[in-house]
């Protein structure tokens, strides 16, 4: 009987783990500057921590300690002002086509962002989003601090008027594309902070799936997580591995099953895409793909270290 409550136990501190997106509600109040302005009109959906809302207490948010996420959803024609945290800030598209800006004293480098793209923001760098295209946009946001200090503006309709603002601080030739090839250190600083998911070289691990890094060792530089892309092939998984620090899975494509194991009992969380699952420090865990296609999931890690993880195939 005790192993039965063992195992219920087990499987209820999992599923507390879990973000489910179909259960998320938008929040569009959750940015308090941003009241009484519809041009800066968004959504957020908190799966860890807050990021940049003050919102901290949000029962359906799961605790966050190295980094926080969440999505944003920007209608066409809105834009997040020029702001700056003191820590970094990680964008990853998952819907349409984001347009941000880094401002260098009155110039400004404007890249714009596909679905799997990303661009980390570098400590104390202004900058800005908008969304130019089509329809909506929706982009998994990532602080790296578990309770970050509110961000700092610096181009805010309250204070500047609303073209400069929507420029993000340029005046009217003073926005310039973002160049991979230009020698201008401003383009080559933030050219090393984004990553086009078309330009990625995946490495084929021998458990059996495939790893992109996004943050971390050759890509984007690391300041408190790092965080991959797993491609799983149907069929794939691997054993049980722990780590000392926790660790997010956000499925992107596909059906993942997530497991934790302790004192010989095993329990399981099927995720879909976008669902997330927060993994503890400590706990045994392993993933697999039990669906009928291929999986993509966003691994994320709250250490700036080298993956030390010697993953074997289940």
């Amino acid at each position: 009987m005790s192993a039965v409550l063992d195992t219920e136990a087990l499987a209820t501190r999992m599923k507390r783990n879990v973000g489910r997106y179909a259960d998320k509600v938008p929040d569009w109040d959750a940015f308090p500057p941003s009241r009484g302005y519809p041009e800066l009109d968004r959504a957020q959906i908190r799966y860890i921590g807050a990021g940049a809302s003050p919102k901290i207490d949000d029962p359906g948010t799961l605790p966050a300690d190295h980094f926080t996420l969440s999505m944003v959803q920007q209608p066409v024609g809105k834009y997040g002002a020029s702001h700056a945290h003191e820590v970094t800030e990680a964008f990853l598209v998952i819907e349409g086509v984001l347009t941000i800006g880094w401002e260098y004293d009155g110039e400004v480098i404007l890249a714009r962002c596909g679905p799997k793209d990303m661009c980390l923001h570098a400590t104390d760098r202004p900058h800005g989003f908008r969304n130019d295209g089509f329809g909506p946009v929706l982009v998994s946001i990532m602080v790296g601090k578990g309770l970050p200090k509110p961000p700092h503006y610096l181009f805010h309709p309250k204070s500047h008027e609303s073209q400069l603002c929507r420029d993000f601080g340029a005046q009217p030739g003073h926005s310039h594309a973002l160049s991979f090839d230009s020698s201008d250190p401003r383009h080559r600083e933030m050219a090393r902070h984004i990553v086009r998911y078309s330009q990625l070289k995946p490495e084929w691990h021998p458990a059996g799936f495939g790893r992109a890094i996004y943050i971390g060792e050759g890509a984007a530089p690391p300041g408190t997580f790092r965080k991959d892309l797993i491609t799983l092939p149907r069929g794939a998984g691997v054993k049980a591995y722990a780590r000392d620090v926790e660790e997010a899975y956000l499925v992107l494509e596909g059906c993942v099953t997530a497991s934790w194991q302790e004192g010989g009992r095993t329990v399981e969380q099927q995720l879909g895409p976008r669902d997330l699952i927060l993994n503890p420090p400590g706990q045994p865990r392993a993933f697999r793909n039990t669906g009928f296609t291929d999986a993509q999931f966003m691994m994320v890690v709250g250490t700036p270290a080298r993956e030390n993880v010697a993953f074997q195939a289940a």
